[in-house]
């Protein structure tokens, strides 16, 4: 008896070692849904279609994106956060969707520190301080001497939350008092500085850049903490102001409880795709630098740090959505 029961319960004990295995092995086996909390056309939908169409040619299943635009990602966000977790829901999120809007909001329909599982960062989209012809200003040194002798005088664009944190922290680290302006999307935004409406803009490179490239605006500087090989040429605000990080990133994550094993063959499996020399440049021409976690817990304490320093911004500046 004692004998059958020790087969019995080793033989249980090497299905439950097995199992997470043979559900990685089989997986997938259907077609899996990629959530973009964005309507379709913009930088992060081109990203998810690139991703998507060679995830379906590696895995032998369909990878369709599904477009779930609104009220700043929390629409997508939370349709994911309520999936079945078994690896065949995910969802694109950005810096806003993890780290920004559990402050931005006093109360938001999904936790992104409980209810999902971090897969991978997958690109970094840097945005830039772009400035009307007009503006006697063409560095960011430049600009905070200008301000500092016209206080209160000059106007900056904004069309994302990330954004307004961003100005918002600029004008705490530099000093200045620049005025705030909302604006619904990035054209609008583009379209008031051409005109005249604002002498500053905070938008995306991959939307400033032609313009600044056909002389019709200037950018002063990245608001991320590194150069891009899109345009080396491009200094970072943190050249001026140092420790200054606040760019845009995309990233990959699934509802939580989804099996180890499958998070590490989707985190696998994602970066093997962006680290393809054709897929990085189809990419970078579009203005999107790739980027990845070296592990899904990686991914998970770059959010926690990313979080906190958010966070800080957020409140020390009192902003709320809600």
């Amino acid at each position: 008896m004692r004998t059958a029961l020790a087969r019995l319960t080793a033989t249980l004990l090497a299905c439950l070692v097995l199992a997470p295995a043979a559900l990685a092995q089989n997986y997938p086996s259907r077609q899996i849904r990629l959530v973009v909390p964005f309507a379709a056309g913009g930088p992060a939908d081109l990203l998810a279609r690139v991703i998507a169409q060679e995830m379906s040619n590696d895995l032998g299943q369909q990878v369709f994106v599904d477009n779930r635009p609104g009220a700043n990602t929390i629409i997508g966000a939370e349709l994911v956060a309520k999936a079945e977790p078994d690896g065949y829901t995910l969802l694109m999120a950005i810096d806003g969707t993890l780290v920004m809007n559990p402050f931005l909001y006093s109360k938001l329909s999904y936790d992104p520190f409980k209810d999902f599982a971090p897969i991978t960062l997958i690109a970094d989209v840097p945005s830039v301080i772009e400035a009307n012809n007009a503006v006697p200003a063409s560095s960011v040194q430049q600009l905070i001497d200008l301000e500092k002798a016209n206080p209160g005088k000059l106007n900056i664009g904004y069309s994302t939350p990330t954004s307004q944190v961003t100005a918002a922290l600029f004008n705490m680290r530099a000093g200045t008092k620049l005025t705030l302006v909302p604006y619904r999307g990035g054209t609008t935004q583009v379209t008031g500085l051409l005109g005249g409406e604002i002498q500053l803009g905070l938008e995306s490179v991959n939307v400033a850049l032609p313009f600044a490239r056909a002389g019709k605006l200037k950018i002063l500087a990245l608001t991320g903490g590194k150069r891009i090989s899109l345009a080396p040429e491009i200094p970072t605000v943190a050249e001026t102001l140092p420790g200054f990080d606040l760019g845009i990133w995309q990233s990959i994550v699934a509802p939580a409880k989804t099996p180890p094993a499958i998070v590490a063959k989707l985190h696998d499996e994602i970066t093997a795709v962006l680290s393809r020399e054709t897929v990085r440049q189809r990419l970078i021409t579009q203005g999107v630098e790739p980027a990845t976690s070296k592990s899904p817990d990686d991914f998970a304490a770059f959010i926690h740090a990313q979080a906190e320093v958010r966070r800080k911004v957020i409140e020390a500046v009192g902003l709320k959505l809600d």
